[in-house]
């Protein structure tokens, strides 16, 4: 016994099955045995070499519309509009998964039908979620997501763009994407669809990276503060950090902003436990730069335990804050000066010179300082030029 390979070698297999029929062979006999593998052996070939094509899915509409005497009209509820209609019977439009969700539940239509490819199911729809609300603009002009065509048909086919992408990230723990109700730092309203897709693309650059340590959380102490804030001395202290911050286990991912999602950064544990902090770097500044990471590092040291936790942060907000936001602050301004030598230097009456040596003194970027003076002065004019502006992003971007 050997594998079909021929017109000839499957016509004998079938003659020795029909010999084999006609003795009624007794259940696990050989011939019983061999009857069971040619047959196996007939259905490979006949797989193989005569494919069951599917049925083309406009012709199945059409022939479910004849069925049920349903005319272009009646098709409306199903294609979203008579223009609709008239395009996918036309074959000058493609059905949409919404499309074929309808037709199928609506019409009875198999979704291996609708969808041209046998076996294949159609996705469970996630209640409560408007595809069309996430931003697949911006997303398509930052290269996060491929589509060819107009903004318009992207919107159509929403939720085969998007779902792809959402569950590239792992969205394993939740099963509606847009899960975003609590620990939210923003004074203003944020768009929770765009809020949604940069957490899901931070997701994937964090998987990119991969991990290179296993992290502990018990080296978030005072000298390792120390260590980072010394490293805001260089001009290329941004990217040292972030090699620093790898080599422990924490990732530290850069994803520009969305519109409507006023972030600066993020700190959470990723589905595994591990930790992430990701920054937007929407203003490019040292100062800000400095601020955002330690922040959300004190987030890590202080509030984040369980995975699943995560906050997200507009910095720019100052009212009505959590009790986790203001220790956050607090502990970041302290942990980028010292309480006493911010104490023994500060002023009213400072000067541009007295900035710059004391930024020599504890070795750190004088960014950082005169943004502190920014903050207590709330005076967002004075000593703009020591802020690092532009000097943060071109960094990230080598």
């Amino acid at each position: 016994m050997k594998i079909i390979k021929s017109d000839s070698d499957y016509d004998k297999a079938l003659e020795r099955i029909e010999e084999l029929v006609d003795l009624d062979p007794e259940k696990d006999s050989p011939e019983a045995e061999e009857l069971e593998l040619l047959t196996l052996l007939v259905n490979t070939y006949e797989d193989r070499m005569y494919p069951i094509e599917t049925p083309d899915p406009v012709e199945a509409i059409k022939f479910r519309m004849e069925q049920q005497g349903l005319k272009n009209m009646d098709m409306v509820p199903y294609f979203g509009s008579k223009s609709k209609v008239s395009e996918v019977l036309n074959r000058k439009r493609g059905l949409s998964l919404s499309m074929v969700r309808a037709l199928h539940n609506g019409l009875g239509i198999p979704a291996e039908v609708l969808i041209s490819d046998p076996g294949k199911k159609i996705p469970e729809e996630i209640e409560g979620v408007d595809w069309t609300r996430f931003p697949l603009n911006e997303m398509i002009k930052l290269g996060w997501i491929e589509f060819e065509g107009t903004l318009q048909k992207a919107k159509e086919h929403a939720e085969e763009i998007i779902r792809p992408f959402i569950q590239a990230a792992g969205f394993s723990r939740q099963q509606n994407p847009v899960f975003f109700r609590k620990s939210l730092r923003s004074d203003r309203d944020m768009d929770v669809y765009a809020l949604s897709a940069w957490y899901a693309k931070v997701l994937i650059e964090q998987k990119e990276i991969g991990r290179h340590a296993v992290y502990e959380q018990d080296i978030l102490n005072e000298a390792f503060f120390a260590e980072l804030r010394r490293l805001s001395f260089f001009d290329e202290g941004p990217q040292l950090a972030r090699e620093l911050l790898l080599k422990l286990g924490i990732n530290l991912v850069v994803v520009p902003h969305l519109k409507g999602t006023h972030l600066d950064g993020a700190a959470f544990l990723n589905p595994e436990g591990e930790p992430v902090i990701a920054m937007t770097l929407r203003y490019d500044r040292v100062d800000n730069f400095w601020f955002t990471l330690f922040h959300e590092l004190s987030h890590l040291a202080l509030h984040l335990k369980d995975n699943g936790e995560y906050f997200f942060d507009d910095l720019k907000s100052t009212n009505n804050l959590s009790d986790p936001e203001k220790e956050a602050d607090l502990f970041a301004e302290e942990q980028l000066i010292p309480r006493e030598a911010w104490k023994g230097f500060y002023s009213a009456y400072v000067s541009e010179e007295e900035v710059k040596s004391f930024a020599q003194e504890l070795r750190i970027s004088l960014a950082i300082v005169a943004g502190r003076i920014q903050k207590e002065r709330e005076d967002f004019r004075v000593f703009r030029k020591l802020l690092g502006q532009n000097k943060v992003r071109e960094l990230f971007e080598r």
